[in-house]
Formats: structure tokens, sequence, C-alpha cells
């Protein structure tokens, strides 16, 4: 096993993954709300996966689970990043916080904003109001990895 992954304290991290689990799902509810009318819109049905609307209307449940299991993979993921580069950043809790969200956004503006930008049939909009999202998710589980992997 490599050396990152036995210095976690596993049990700290599963909290943690669980913690931004949370509140990366009730950010993306309160989003999906704002967001509603462009997942109405026809012109943009086809983007949509087969997961999420197997055919128009809402999600079904089964894509509640999987994206429960998906935030908390990210979640996990992003504590064990987290645990493994805390030793660079600032050691006050919001200077932390937000030097491992910087580099976490970034990473994820450039390896995966701009390619949906690029390849997806997507309103601008929506990818911004999605990076928002994802920004205050990422800011608020810093906090807390923070808080609980000192």
């Amino acid at each position: 096993m490599s050396i990152w992954l036995k210095r976690n304290r596993w049990d700290k991290v599963f909290i943690a993954a669980i913690l931004y689990t949370v509140i990366a799902m009730l950010a993306r509810q309160v989003e999906a709300i704002l967001t509603i009318d462009y997942y109405k819109m026809p012109d943009y049905f086809g983007v949509w996966s087969k997961t999420m609307m197997p055919n128009a209307g809402p999600p079904p449940a089964s894509f509640l689970g999987i994206s429960l299991l998906f935030t908390f993979i990210g979640g996990l993921v992003l504590a064990i990043f987290y645990n493994y580069i805390k030793g660079l950043l600032p050691e006050k809790l919001l200077k932390r916080a937000f030097s491992y969200t910087e580099i976490v956004v970034v990473l994820i503006l450039v390896l995966s904003y701009f390619p949906m930008y690029m390849l997806f049939n997507l309103p601008f909009t929506l990818l911004v109001i999605w990076f928002i999202t994802t920004f205050v998710v990422i800011f608020l589980g810093s906090i807390v990895f923070v808080k609980l992997l000192k």
C-alpha cells in the first residue's frame, strides 16, 4: 500500500467524506431548484444521461442513490488528497481551507469545466452556476477537512 494511503486516520477520513457528501447534496439540491428550467428545455434533453433522465421528467430514485455514492467517493478522494498535502498549506484554518479550495477548484476548472464547455451543448450560464456551486461545496468541505484531519 502506498505511504500516502497508510498515513490516514481512516475513521476521520470517512467522517469527513460523509460530511462532505451532506454539504454537496444539500448545495446541489438548492442548485437544482434554482436551475430547474434548464433541465426542462427540450433543446437539452439529449445532453442528460439516461441515468439522470431515462425519459422526460424528474430523475428516478436510483439517480439519488448513485449521486450519493459518487459524491461520497469524491469526498473520500478529496479528504485523502487533503490529508496528503496539508503540510504544504498555511496553518490558519480559513487560509488553509481556501488554499486547498484553490488547488482543487483550479484542477476541476481545467480538467472538467473547460472540456464540458468545449464538448457538450450546455448553456454557459448553467456551467457557471455549476462551477460556483462546486466552489462553495469544495470550500465548505475544505473547512471540514481542516477541522477533522489535523
